[in-house]
């Protein structure tokens, strides 16, 4: 027993100090852009020296993608709202594009430097790809179902569908409200009309 209280403290203590260095990360963030951030100020902004840091995470990318990550969970989590809410479309599609417009708006640093590190890091790009394809395959299945339910306008294929609505989603975000700051209602009734009209009949 004693030993696994121990080995419990130590992966809090591990946790706590992770969860520091992806907070100093966004803090950074406010005054930077990910590529001008460097290890050692990371290390300082949460407290710990260059030399601990790297028993935590192997570079500040791996930072980056555990941060992106929590995000991302966020945003699946809004998105379920429409995957598998009751109710009807047009409210539950608009009640998730609300949803993750309030996830862009909180997490705006991660996901400004996410899309940034897309730009000049393949291997970041592929796994940023990876996650937004999570959320095309779960689009994609939401859709078939719908479509065995009778609920859809005709699709041939709804993997295409799928992927047009995710990506048409994360630009439109990433560029009208992160970039732009342009208001929230008015980015989510342009997305939720595309979405509502290009999949459902009209009542």
């Amino acid at each position: 027993m004693e030993a696994q209280s121990e080995r419990d403290s130590r992966r809090r203590n591990r946790d706590e100090v992770q969860e520091a260095i992806r907070e100093a990360l966004v803090g950074l963030l406010r005054k930077r852009s990910f590529k001008d951030v460097t290890v050692e100020e990371l290390a300082r902004a949460a407290g710990i020296s260059r030399t601990a840091f790297y028993f935590y995470y192997r570079s500040k990318n791996e930072v980056l993608v555990a941060a992106s990550e929590e995000t991302a969970a966020e945003v699946y989590a809004e998105a379920d709202r429409w995957w598998h809410g009751a109710g009807p479309p047009e409210e539950l599609v608009r009640a998730s594009l609300e949803g993750i417009a309030a996830v862009y708006l909180e997490h705006s640093e991660v996901l400004r430097a996410a899309v940034e590190a897309t730009t000049y890091d393949d291997e970041f790009k592929t796994f940023y790809t990876a996650l937004i394809q999570r959320f095309v395959t779960a689009t994609a299945d939401h859709l078939h179902r719908e479509r065995e339910a009778g609920r859809l306008r005709p699709l041939e294929d709804p993997e295409p569908v799928a992927e047009a609505l995710v990506w048409m989603a994360e630009r439109c975000n990433h560029a009208f409200l992160l970039l732009e700051d342009r208001p929230v209602r008015d980015v989510v009734e342009a997305l939720t009309t595309i979405w509502v009209h290009a999949l459902y009949p009209d009542a």
